[in-house]
């Protein structure tokens, strides 16, 4: 039997999607199929001395990857998920309306309401 090595995952809001092992990108209905079969399975290393087997766990709707390396009862596989990358975004200040800079022009500026 053959193993991967599964170094990230890719997840959108619905859960896992494909997994990303040393040497490809395998969508995460064929990682099911395989870890089914017998044929291939797949692993995560969470330490640099322990391998945690991935397993497939069928539920009411379906079925979804699992792996735990920590002993709690959480899916520790969404720790792999990509981080997308955040940035700071400045936005500019509100301008005003053509209308607003002509009712300035006809009657002055305006004061802000109190």
């Amino acid at each position: 039997m053959t193993e991967h090595l599964i170094e990230y995952v890719a997840r959108d809001r619905t859960g896992i999607t494909a997994v990303v092992t040393t040497t490809s990108v395998i969508d995460v209905d064929t990682v099911i199929q395989h870890i089914s079969s017998g044929h291939t399975g797949y692993y995560v290393a969470a330490d640099s001395w322990k391998r945690t087997p991935v397993r497939s766990m069928s539920f009411i709707g379906g079925t979804y990857l699992f792996a735990n390396w920590d002993g709690s009862k959480r899916n520790m596989l969404h720790d792999l998920a990509f981080r997308s990358p955040t940035r700071s975004v400045q936005t500019a200040p509100p301008t005003e309306s053509r209308f607003a800079r002509f009712l300035d022009a006809v009657f002055g500026r305006r004061l802000p309401l109190r």
